[in-house]
């Protein structure tokens, strides 16, 4: 099977854009970014990842340093055959997982309400 791509056809020379009229009036982004909501939604958004993303890393790195530092403790018997390693390794992706569970749930709870009050304030003060 193949694959063909479909010629896109240029706007004919001469040609002006459409009216004014017919397009809707888009914000003045600079305006629309210095905006409180938006600042609020950026500065909610940076706390929360910053969170999320320094100890999963701190608990990534502490657990490599681990690794290379203290070997008898990663090789004692945690649960059975398994040893503080293996658990340790076994945690980060529980961490990981968690940390993009957390990130889903203040996204859905937290950032979209946040980003819907700076759109309807960018789109309240665009119509001025």
């Amino acid at each position: 099977m193949t694959i063909q791509s479909v010629p896109v056809r240029a706007p004919a020379m001469g040609t002006s854009p459409p009216s004014s009229a017919l397009t809707p009036r888009m914000p003045e982004w600079r305006a629309r970014t210095e905006g409180t909501t938006f600042r609020r939604l950026i500065q909610t958004k940076r706390q929360i990842i910053g969170w999320l993303l320094g100890l999963s890393l701190g608990f990534f790195f502490l657990t490599l340093l681990l690794a290379g530092y203290a070997r008898p403790f990663m090789s004692a018997k945690a649960f059975g055959a398994l040893n503080v390693g293996y658990v340790l390794v076994i945690a980060i992706y529980l961490v990981t997982w968690g940390a993009a569970l957390l990130y889903t749930l203040a996204a859905h709870r937290i950032f979209d309400p946040l980003a819907a009050a700076a759109r309807h304030a960018a789109m309240r003060e665009g119509t001025r």
